[in-house]
């Protein structure tokens, strides 16, 4: 086996989950009146994802959503209805149906390796320790109304840096594996450094 490659069985559910969040910000390009800066700013290169394009960025080897994984703050105590969040409405990229799914099996899937595999959460999901001993700790119906909310804070990854989104779809759309690993070790770093 090649040492250089990675766990297929940890990519999977990575690849799944970035594909529906991929789905969702190419849906919102399409809609005239979505105007978050990642989105109206790549407007014409979301247009141009097509499927093939999509599978290849989804299979990125980290996770292209924020889920405020590295922020201790967000997890200490669990954000809940009960608490902070109280009358907070879902909104944002993941206020219907699909964003609510996609948050819902991002925060399952990060509690997962939280309490399986705290060293592959950091890299995947750049969880900070801390966070992973609190997401491991919390009851899943706490996360699961966590992703009834849809808080604002969960965003796609580097939101407000949309330039490292347009070389990802560039990348992805250039159909050059080289120059696709080339940017996706580029976010590995950036997710290495924040968490």
């Amino acid at each position: 086996m090649d040492e250089n490659r990675w766990d297929a069985a940890l990519l999977c559910p990575i690849a799944e989950l970035n594909e529906l969040l991929l789905e969702i910000l190419r849906a919102a390009a399409s809609s005239p009146e979505e105007c978050s800066r990642l989105v109206s700013t790549q407007r014409g290169l979301w247009r141009a994802l097509d499927d093939t394009a999509r599978q290849r960025l989804a299979r990125c080897p980290y996770l292209l959503l924020d889920a405020g994984f590295a922020c201790r703050e967000r997890w200490d105590p669990l954000a809940l209805p009960s608490g902070v969040m109280d009358g907070c409405m879902p909104r944002g990229y993941f206020a219907g149906p699909a964003g609510i799914a996609l948050v819902r099996r991002t925060l399952v899937f990060g509690w997962h390796l939280a309490r399986s595999n705290r060293l592959t959460a950091r890299v995947l999901l750049g969880m900070h320790a801390d966070c992973a001993e609190r997401i491991a700790q919390s009851p899943l119906r706490d996360l699961e109304a966590l992703a009834e909310l849809s808080p604002a804070w969960v965003t796609p990854r580097w939101e407000a840096q949309p330039l490292i989104w347009r070389q990802l779809l560039e990348a992805a759309l250039s159909g050059r594996d080289g120059v696709l690993r080339q940017v996706q070790l580029r976010g590995l770093q950036l997710i290495a450094a924040a968490s």
